[in-house]
């Protein structure tokens, strides 16, 4: 059985881990241009060489670079490129497009980041360029390279404690001397290989952070996805426990079946907690999410 911490995996930032995960190493290749006629700021990203690798057992990340013109981090403000998948250093040769005024761009920092892009869960940091543009002539359209440093404070918006989930991950190969000869669905000539299944064990929930409604009880339950597959009729869920002081106990165990070992090496399970409402929406208490491939 696992612990993990109830980190909502809905967060907004879905900036995840950016310390201590990966050892920031490496440089990026950038220029920076001005369009005086379309009164465009123009960064075009070439390239990365000798990223850290997230996946450390095959050495390889998923990266793509982002960049905001500081202060401003707000959503409409974030310019990004496509994600490279499995390399170190990858070729990007995107130019990311700002629509600002030359004198407003004196009063801004560029703010470059690369991260390596987790499907399953939350992306990986992996260096950042920091450059004020004050008094900055833009009359160079050679791409340079820029080593990529660490991060040296926190980001606005870190993981919160939600609580934390007691969980057993299980997975149970095919039986090699199963008897397959009773299935009549069977096509003549060809075995039915069963692929093995992955059993999910939710034992119990410790200190769910709850509203203070009902004397600060509530009623949970626990819902399962193999991802990426969020349709309906791959969902699971556990039942409810009444009026829960925060920490029910399901013992539940969810079973995903005719998958293989290196099928889930490909994808990932998400736990969500929800505090069961009859009346209105169900409130969302937390949830984890798995890479099955580390």
């Amino acid at each position: 059985a696992r612990s993990d911490s109830m980190a909502s995996v809905y967060s907004g930032a879905g900036e995840g881990r950016w310390c201590g995960s990966v050892a920031v190493r490496g440089e990026v290749e950038f220029s920076l241009q001005y369009d005086y006629k379309q009164l465009t700021f123009e960064v075009h990203v070439s390239q990365c060489k000798d990223l850290a690798p997230v996946d450390s057992k095959r050495n390889r990340s998923d990266p793509y670079v982002k960049v905001y013109l500081l202060p401003d981090k707000s959503k409409g403000g974030k310019r990004k490129t496509k994600v490279k998948k499995h390399t170190l250093n990858p070729v990007f040769d995107e130019t990311l497009k700002f629509h600002i005024g030359l004198n407003g761009l004196e009063t801004r920092t560029l703010w470059l980041t690369v991260w390596h892009s987790d499907m399953f869960g939350r992306n990986d940091f992996l260096g950042e360029v920091r450059m004020p543009l004050e008094n900055k002539i833009f009359d160079d359209p050679t791409p340079k390279w820029y080593p990529l440093q660490e991060r040296t404070e926190p980001f606005d918006d870190p993981i919160t404690y939600k609580g934390e989930v007691i969980v057993g991950l299980k997975f149970v190969p095919p039986d090699p001397s199963g008897d397959v000869s009773s299935d009549k669905s069977l096509v003549k000539g060809k075995k039915n290989v069963s692929r093995g299944s992955l059993h999910v064990l939710v034992k119990e929930a410790r200190n769910l952070q709850t509203r203070a409604k009902n004397s600060g009880t509530c009623d949970p339950f626990c819902k399962s996805y193999l991802l990426p597959d969020k349709g309906r009729s791959g969902k699971q869920k556990t039942g409810v426990v009444r009026r829960s002081g925060g920490s029910p106990v399901w013992g539940h165990t969810f079973v995903y079946k005719d998958v293989s070992i290196q099928e889930l090496a490909e994808r990932g399970l998400e736990l969500t907690v929800w505090d069961h409402d009859r009346i209105a929406s169900n409130e969302f208490l937390g949830g984890v999410r798995f890479n099955l491939g580390t």
